[in-house]
């Protein structure tokens, strides 16, 4: 390669670079409304209409909204997409002169991340930056939403990592503690049956499932095989849920390990633990425009529907 050519490829390379943006996937959950008992219409009109529409909400010292919003159209339904943003009123050094002042900005500083909401499915595909993290951001996205009493309250869960889940659990030879978080699907969606199978149709808004044995417990069926294992349905039920957004989980438990010693080898308890929310379903695009940006994320949403590893 040319001289040239390896400079013009060195600085094609700083350039993506600069231009890397995390983004990652989350499911909007409608929790509870007291004004409305159509949750199509919360889906499909007030929550478009918020995002559109919402007033700012103060918190602390900065501003947030959605901002840059527009519907688009994808493969004959619509999409929305624009930023989450923080801003504020800030003091900068100005040269008046011969003289330096601090004066006030006559706009808001601000600091954006970029979404893509789809409605059909509920799935958001959000960015997090050094200036607005991805908890932040869905803590945000939540109450600019919940704020409108015809949304009412909502529930923002990270999407895990497809069958990241199943595959730690089985890292973990005694499993001491299982606790899942989870939140009760709409009626009509495919997961309000295993949510329904797990509570035995007690009706709850939240669930919070804590399985514990200090000397470990059994979570693998009885049909497990070394090529194919299966977990007991109160595990799997609650595992599909955290896949499709409707909760977390967090698992702890030892591996047993044999330490050699001057006369007598020993065995030790190596403490294991997992969470999903340290595994959350994320992408990395180096894209400039808009427009290979959000095809992207699209494709990214829908393999986040179907629970498909892409590979990423």
């Amino acid at each position: 390669m040319e001289f040239g050519d390896l400079l013009i490829n060195n600085l094609f390379k700083e350039i993506r670079k600069m231009h890397k943006r995390t983004f990652y996937a989350a499911k909007i959950n409608v929790h509870e409304n007291i004004f409305s008992l159509d949750l199509n219409e919360i889906i499909n009109v007030h929550i478009p209409r918020v995002i559109i529409e919402s007033k700012p909400i103060k918190i602390n010292s900065w501003n947030w909204s959605f901002t840059d919003v527009s519907k688009i159209p994808n493969n004959n339904e619509t999409i929305i997409i624009g930023n989450v943003t923080k801003s504020k009123f800030k003091n900068q050094k100005v040269k008046i002169g011969d003289k330096t002042v601090q004066r006030t900005t006559d706009y808001e500083l601000a600091h954006t991340a970029f979404f893509v909401y789809d409605p059909q499915s509920e799935i958001l595909a959000h960015e997090s930056t050094g200036s607005i993290s991805a908890q932040e951001f869905r803590e945000l996205f939540t109450k600019l939403l919940s704020s409108d009493t015809m949304v009412g309250d909502v529930v923002i869960n990270p999407i895990p990592v497809p069958q990241h889940i199943r595959s730690q659990l089985l890292t973990i030879d005694n499993i001491t503690h299982v606790g899942f978080y989870l939140i009760h699907p709409n009626p009509g969606k495919e997961e309000f049956n295993s949510y329904q199978d797990i509570i035995n149709d007690a009706g709850l808004k939240e669930l919070i499932i804590q399985m514990e044995n200090k000397d470990g417990f059994k979570v693998l069926s009885d049909k497990t095989s070394d090529e194919k294992p299966e977990f007991i349905n109160s595990i799997e039920n609650g595992i599909s849920l955290v896949e499709s957004g409707y909760g977390t989980i967090d698992v702890k438990g030892y591996n047993e390990v044999v330490v050699k010693g001057k006369r007598k080898d020993r065995i030790e308890k190596s403490k294991k633990k997992f969470s999903s929310r340290k595994s959350v379903r994320h992408i990395i695009l180096h894209e400039i425009d808009n427009l290979s940006l959000v095809s992207k994320l699209c494709s990214f949403i829908k393999l986040s529907k179907n629970k498909v590893n892409s590979g990423d």
